[in-house]
């Protein structure tokens, strides 16, 4: 399963697919919705399904890695589950943030490489250890173009 921002919920054949497949949504702009989130994500962890979230909340307008929000590093906490950091490189050239579909296939044909990171332990850290721990091994594994800024925070609120 995975958490969605409630926004795809519109996107036709998409929003249809998410909901029939019981994938956790999410209204960000709901703190109702986000107790809600936290606790179908940490459910589904106790009944041993993985669980995939994406802590920056948006994608990045630049390609560089942002800020991560808490909610996913604290799921994981509850239940004691190791994280297991994934990157996506160079997404924004096969989904360019203006584009309604894919880039259309040319002589160059664009391709994202996703990197799947060794499991990292939950227990006995803080949240803010967690989550700066996950970030650094994301942000360190990423090609020069996509690490994030130097005045990038780790976590956001």
């Amino acid at each position: 399963k995975f958490i969605a921002k409630a926004e795809l919920k519109k996107v036709p054949i998409l929003g249809r697919a998410l909901m029939v497949a019981g994938h956790v949504m999410l209204d960000r702009t709901n703190r109702r919705s986000q107790m809600v989130a936290y606790k179908s994500g940490v459910q589904w962890m106790k009944d041993g399904v993985n669980l995939v979230t994406f802590p920056e909340g948006t994608r990045s307008k630049t390609g560089r890695l942002g800020s991560f929000k808490k909610g996913a590093f604290k799921m994981a906490q509850a239940v004691n589950a190791p994280i297991v950091p994934i990157s996506i490189q160079y997404a924004d050239r096969v989904q360019p943030l203006d584009y309604a579909f894919p880039a259309k296939i040319s002589r160059t044909r664009p391709e994202a490489v996703v990197r799947v990171g060794k499991p990292i332990s939950t227990e006995g850290k803080t949240d803010n250890d967690l989550l700066e721990e996950v970030w650094n091994t994301i942000a360190d594994d990423l090609p020069e173009s996509h690490k994030p800024a130097k005045d990038t925070p780790v976590g956001a609120n």
